[in-house]
């Protein structure tokens, strides 16, 4: 299999450099390497871009309310999963929209389970029906969850995700935590006159609770108008102060380097304060990450609206060489950084999954 890979990976180059396109994505020793020398060994499957909230940041115009044609079926997902570990993935999850609306969710994640070098396998929800779908997802081999949770007040958590309703959040990050998963991740994207009047509360979660409590900065990723994005936007560095005002300073702790999250803790608690910060300080150097969209567009960098259409390669006789040499390409193209002022976006958030 890695010569074949190897020699495919030549093949897409030549093809790359006739086409006029900036490739020189390459798989050495079972890893995916991209064109800056990055191993891209974690990839995001958005399964749909339904979702029963509608948060501003995310589906600002209710794009998730319905699923609309060309959603990939679990085989062609099969498929993308099995050509993405013979490329050295070994970190998947399952986003959306919200996945847990996706009845077959069990299966893909039994799919992801079961493929040779995958070492994790999480699902990143907003968690209002993760109480009654549980069990068959821990059945099928979920390791891991990362819950939505932007505001603890009930009418701040209402407003905040369009009408949500945060019992049944709670009620699922109690099942969460019962089944011992661990660590149990909330995140909270902050933006100023929404839910930051939340962030001392949120980080009093980890009071009590071995929680990773994350906050993450405001992308531009809902087409807000830039007026509007600005005013709303809030640095990490002012969401690490308003924490640190109400429970005191915050010491740090030991970070994954590969990981976005800068984490802290309040000392003597035995939760985690972490930070994500990909505007204010971005961490590209270090993205080891891939997207497949609902619809079956490869996207190798969330800030960038480059796609790379898979449908093709998945018609094809070999569709796991196929989609391998898409991976291959994608890889050679994933930019340094993505991160640029403000853009209108043929996709929001909901529709690139996260």
């Amino acid at each position: 299999m890695r010569a074949a890979v190897d020699n495919r990976s030549a093949q897409a180059s030549e093809r790359g450099a006739a086409d006029g396109l900036r490739v020189g994505g390459k798989s050495v020793a079972g890893q995916l390497i991209d064109a800056h020398g990055r191993v891209v060994n974690d990839l995001r499957l958005s399964v749909t871009p339904r979702c029963n909230f509608r948060c501003t940041y995310c589906d600002p115009l209710g794009v998730g309310s319905h699923e609309p044609p060309g959603t990939l079926s679990a085989e062609y997902f099969e498929i993308i999963l099995e050509a993405a570990a013979g490329l050295g993935m070994r970190s998947v999850r399952f986003t959306g929209g919200e996945p847990l609306l996706r009845k077959d969710l069990p299966r893909l994640i039994r799919a992801a389970r079961a493929m040779r070098g995958v070492e994790d396998v999480a699902v990143t929800t907003n968690a209002s029906a993760l109480e009654k779908r549980l069990a068959a997802l821990l059945d099928a081999g979920l390791d891991r969850v990362n819950i939505s949770l932007d505001a603890v007040d009930p009418e701040v958590f209402k407003v905040s995700t369009g009408g949500g309703d945060i019992e049944r959040v709670w009620r699922g990050v109690a099942a969460a935590e019962a089944a011992g998963l661990s660590p149990l991740k909330l995140n909270a994207v902050v933006l100023r006159g929404v839910n930051d009047s939340q962030i001392p509360a949120l980080a009093a979660l980890t009071r009590d609770k071995p929680y990773h409590v994350r906050y993450i900065e405001y992308m531009h990723l809902d087409n807000a108008a830039f007026g509007t994005y600005d005013a709303r936007f809030m640095p990490g560095s002012e969401i690490r102060a308003a924490v640190e005002a109400a429970h005191g300073p915050l010491e740090p702790v030991p970070t994954d380097p590969s990981a976005p999250a800068r984490l802290f803790a309040v000392p003597g608690w035995p939760g985690r304060i972490g930070f994500i910060n990909p505007v204010s300080e971005p961490f590209c150097s270090a993205c080891s990450r891939m997207r497949v969209t609902s619809d079956g567009m490869l996207r190798p960098c969330l800030l960038n609206d480059r796609e790379f259409d898979l449908k093709p390669a998945l018609a094809a006789d070999d569709p796991i060489a196929a989609v391998q040499e898409m991976f291959l390409i994608a890889a050679g193209r994933k930019v340094a950084s993505g991160l640029t002022a403000p853009v209108e976006r043929p996709r929001t958030m909901v529709a690139i999954g996260g």
